[in-house]
């Protein structure tokens, strides 16, 4: 693990953006708890809304507990945990999209054929921003990936000896006769 001390903006934007997505996976149990049944072209909706917010939430619990502990079988425990959530959220994210964008365009005006307005409209725009976000963390990691591997690759060049040197040597001199 690493301990360098972080700075002041990191830590606050850090704490910032878990608020915000507490309260977004909240409003998410919320909505699709309380219009469960009030979808009736697509009813699994309301049930995505319920499980990625508890799953999300869930994550976010076990992400402190890792933190927590450095050592140990409940570090251990809870990295398992962690990334059988991250594995099962990714599958509940792609079967929730195929749910939530099945039935785009949403047809508001006839109420017993739709979703409620804001319920639909909440798992539309969060499940887009997840795969925004998806697709943006990839995308840094690929061009962080390459710019690594450049880097070594030019850092290697210099770094490996030709023929006529060796590591330390300020220059190069023919060894004595008696040297060998």
């Amino acid at each position: 693990m690493d301990y360098r001390p972080q700075g002041a903006r990191l830590v606050a934007a850090t704490v910032v953006m878990n608020m915000i997505w507490w309260m977004v996976m909240i409003a998410a149990i919320g909505l699709g708890a309380t219009h469960m049944h009030r979808c009736t072209v697509q009813p699994n909706i309301p049930i995505y809304l319920v499980v990625l917010g508890a799953s999300s939430l869930l994550s976010l619990v076990f992400t402190y507990c890792t933190s927590g502990f450095q050592d140990g079988a409940l570090h251990v425990l809870s990295l398992a945990c962690m990334t059988f959530l991250h594995i099962f959220s990714f599958a509940w994210l792609i079967a929730g999209s195929s749910w939530v964008y099945a039935v785009y365009p949403p047809n508001y005006s006839d109420k017993g054929l739709y979703c409620h307005k804001t319920t639909y409209q909440f798992a539309f725009v969060v499940t887009t921003l997840l795969w925004v976000a998806m697709a943006l963390v990839f995308i840094c990691g690929c061009c962080i990936s390459l710019l690594t591997c450049c880097t070594t690759v030019f850092a290697g060049r210099h770094l490996l000896p030709d023929r006529k040197s060796f590591y330390g040597a300020t220059s190069f001199q023919e060894p004595a006769a008696g040297d060998v």
